[in-house]
């Protein structure tokens, strides 16, 4: 582990680099500063310091003094909420505010904003989750009607969208080859077309007539069809390049990054951490029994192919999943059992059971130049048309390259003694139906299963794209046999969604009733928050599913919301929870 954290000031700055006077890059975020690779920022800061640059970090700002605590950067401020979109940070779904809140509302506008109040001219990129879901016209919760794209409130000069890595390493070295000025003097010398992942302002007459266009924010606004069609647009062309209207400007959305390399992957994640909380956090007490669990959590992979409706997954961290190496998550493991560490509390990836899966159907090579680790890499492309349904398709292969991994895992644990893992990430309990040897392997290393069904209505699973309530039935079956095989009664931990567009109080009592039938204690049921972006979201607005157009019921009323949860908590009205 890393002794120093990077530089929080221009003091620190001084300290930490050589022959130093400004910083090359500051990022500025919502969340504390947390120097972790479960941190987005935390990951690609410590990439660019890797790779030679001077970064400052700037964390929860909320004074002058604190915007303008690491000066002006020579080539930009990187710009992030955080982990969370800042308005569902600060509401419930239920819209109330919540408490001791740091990351203010809308936080990529009000960052955004003060720092070219205090600094005049400067280059501002927006990036991480806010800015990725909010990229396109998207519906907004609290303002119950639909936003421009983000690029377009924040008046931010560039946005980077989905893994920034690559994408910020280009920009970077095109950068460093001109003299830099204001962003409007250097933009066309910078070739933004052609790097992934990356939203600019575009020019009427330099569109490339080719790019698809997306329906103007005017269009959405005036007819929600429209908006149904931008949804669709994007959701069944994921790897394309958008050109999207507003006013009298237009947004070039270049298309997402290409799914890392395994090489790529572990160079990133062999970069050096603290694994801690900087001491100067603001509520540190607070904030270090959140992270308390996660220091010790290994990431594996990002991406996750399992389409739900109402998730950001696919558009924050890619729908193909982006693997490191069994030899790299092993070196990572060890290093932390030689630390002093006894027990790793999780391999982290969204779906556990997707590690070292792919789809068929990216079988066109390329090479491209990767930023990253300075070489040549081969990736793959996608041209045959896609329905987006990937789980049950033909085309999707799974892997058992968990099982190999776990196995590498135990044997550090008999080396190490003491030593332990337990895996907390989620698995997808329709995938492992194929993968039983893997499921058994899994379950050696659980204490408690986590699931997420979601709901057991067929009616309301078809809106949110899950597999049908009879395929986890025979989940269910499985699981008992693994628990009577292994001579264990390990518990598990279903997540439910209340009040999905589709859902109603009847198809959350039939919900009740197939938990009640089975067995299934539930605890852990969310009120279904519209989040930019998804397709759930997309239905809450128009009440029409964008990809089949059938017409979907929706919950409105916080009345009814409440009640639908509370038939699932069997909670009386009158002690419904109003934090939803």
């Amino acid at each position: 582990m890393h002794k120093l954290f990077l530089p929080t000031s221009m003091e620190e700055g001084k300290l930490h680099y050589r022959d130093f006077s400004q910083f090359d890059v500051v990022f500025v975020t919502g969340d504390p500063y947390y120097d972790h690779p479960l941190s987005g920022m935390a990951i690609v800061s410590r990439l660019l310091d890797k790779r030679g640059y001077k970064v400052g970090i700037i964390a929860q700002p909320l004074s002058d003094k604190e915007y303008k605590i690491c000066g002006r950067p020579k080539y930009f401020f990187c710009i992030t909420s955080g982990l969370l979109d800042s308005m569902l940070a600060n509401y419930t779904p239920m819209l109330k505010k919540r408490d001791n809140v740091l990351v203010p509302e809308r936080s990529l506008m009000v960052y955004t904003q003060k720092l070219k109040e205090h600094f005049k001219g400067c280059i501002t990129v927006i990036g991480g989750v806010e800015a990725t879901i909010r990229r396109f016209t998207h519906f907004d919760y609290k303002d119950n009607k639909l936003r421009r794209g983000i690029l377009n409130d924040t008046k931010a000069d560039l946005l980077l969208f989905g893994n920034a890595e690559r994408s910020i390493l280009a920009l970077l070295e095109r950068m460093e080859k001109i003299e830099i000025d204001s962003f409007e003097k250097i933009k066309d010398r910078l070739g933004l077309k052609s790097i992934e992942g990356l939203s600019f302002r575009v020019r009427k007459d330099d569109i490339n007539p080719k790019i698809r266009k997306l329906s103007s924010y005017e269009e959405c606004m005036a007819d929600k069809q429209k908006f149904n069609l931008l949804t669709r647009t994007f959701y069944l062309l994921p790897d394309e390049a958008f050109i999207e209207g507003c006013g009298s400007g237009f947004i070039q959305h270049n298309r997402p990054c290409h799914t890392l390399t395994e090489k790529e992957m572990d160079y990133i994640y062999d970069v050096p951490f603290t694994r801690e909380l900087h001491p100067s956090s603001k509520n540190y007490e607070q904030n270090k029994k959140m992270v308390e669990y996660l220091s010790s959590s290994v990431a594996i992979g990002r991406g996750c192919w399992g389409s739900c409706s109402f998730c950001v997954i696919p558009l924050v961290q890619g729908k193909e999943v982006a693997k490191r190496s069994k030899e790299s998550i092993v070196h990572e493991i060890e290093s932390l059992y030689k630390d002093g560490i006894k027990k790793i509390n999780d391999l982290t990836l969204p779906t556990i059971n997707m590690y070292g899966s792919r789809c068929a159907l990216y079988k066109f090579e390329s090479q491209m130049y990767s930023p990253i680790i300075g070489e040549d890499i081969t990736v793959y492309d996608k041209k045959d048309y896609c329905n987006q349904e990937c789980v049950g398709c033909r085309y999707r292969v799974l892997s058992d390259d968990l099982y190999p991994l776990l196995e590498e895992i135990e044997k550090l644990n008999k080396k190490y003694s003491g030593t332990s893992l337990e895996l907390r990430s989620a698995i997808r309990h329709d995938i492992i139906l194929d993968q039983k040897k893997l499921f058994r392997k899994i379950m050696q290393f659980v204490t408690r299963l986590k699931i997420a069904p979601e709901n057991l209505s067929d009616a309301v699973l078809k809106q949110m794209n899950k597999s049908t309530a009879s395929a986890f039935r025979e989940f269910l079956d499985e699981y008992k046999e693994v628990n009577r095989e292994q001579k264990t009664n390990k518990n598990l931990v279903p997540y439910f969604i209340a009040a999905h567009p589709g859902s109603t109080k009847e198809s959350m009592e039939e919900t009740k009733k197939f938990c009640r039938e089975n067995g299934i204690f539930v605890n852990l049921t969310q009120v279904f928050t519209p989040t930019p972006g998804t397709l759930s979201t997309a239905m809450y607005y128009t009440g029409e599913n964008p990809i089949t157009r059938e017409k979907v019921y929706v919950p409105r009323t916080f009345r009814e919301k409440k009640d639908q949860k509370n038939i699932l908590l069997n909670k009386d009205e009158e002690l419904a929870d109003d934090n939803g």
